[in-house]
């Protein structure tokens, strides 16, 4: 029986990942392939979001991945291009708050959620937030999962995971833990249903 549920945020609670909006961005910006300069970030990734790395310290390697000839510091607004909510998969979180308790878990960068909470009231869809760059490790490592069991207080077939990354799903799968692959809400909450969660 499922008693909390662990969402992502990027791809899931927000309608694309960081990537796609910095891959149109500064494919436009500096006249380069999209799917270049998200390949360029894939690198940065996890030791950003463990705080490894400081947003200058991001922006500089970054950046000259990209164009040397540019200076770094002028692309610090990148932290405020975040992708859009998804509204309607909240609103589906708040009532699944009703009966359970439900949590976050995201591989996220300090400056950019700093933003999110601009806009977004994070203690009204979840009793707790795990955010690499807080916890200082990221979701490819499994040790975060003993962190959240431990915190969260449930065993791993008591919860159930939702990511819109495989890579992220299967050490949570290996702990015992229930998880979905994100594709769409409607499928999300399908399977979800299928698993027995259903809204209070």
């Amino acid at each position: 029986m499922i008693k909390g549920i662990i969402f992502d945020w990027f791809g899931v609670c927000t309608v694309e990942n960081w990537a796609d909006v910095l891959g149109r961005e500064l494919g436009s910006k500096l006249n380069l392939d999209e799917s270049f300069v998200k390949r360029k970030f894939v690198p940065l990734i996890q030791p950003f979001a463990r705080a490894e790395l400081s947003p200058e310290q991001f922006l500089e390697r970054f950046i000259a991945s990209l164009d040397k000839s540019k200076n770094p510091q002028d692309f610090a607004y990148l932290f405020e291009a975040i992708p859009k909510v998804n509204i309607e998969l909240l609103d589906y979180i708040l009532e699944l708050r009703k009966r359970y308790p439900v949590f976050l878990l995201s591989n996220n960068f300090g400056p950019v959620f700093t933003n999110y909470e601009k806009w977004v009231d994070f203690n009204r869809y979840f009793d707790r937030l795990f955010l690499s760059h807080r916890l200082k490790m990221s979701k490819t490592q499994e040790g975060i999962w003993e962190k959240v069991i431990g915190q969260v207080g449930y065993e791993p077939g008591e919860l159930a995971y939702i990511d819109n990354k495989k890579e992220y799903l299967e050490p949570a799968k290996r702990l015992g833990i229930n998880t979905v692959l994100f594709l769409n809400n409607d499928q999300v909450i399908k399977e979800l249903a299928d698993l027995g969660i259903r809204p209070g």
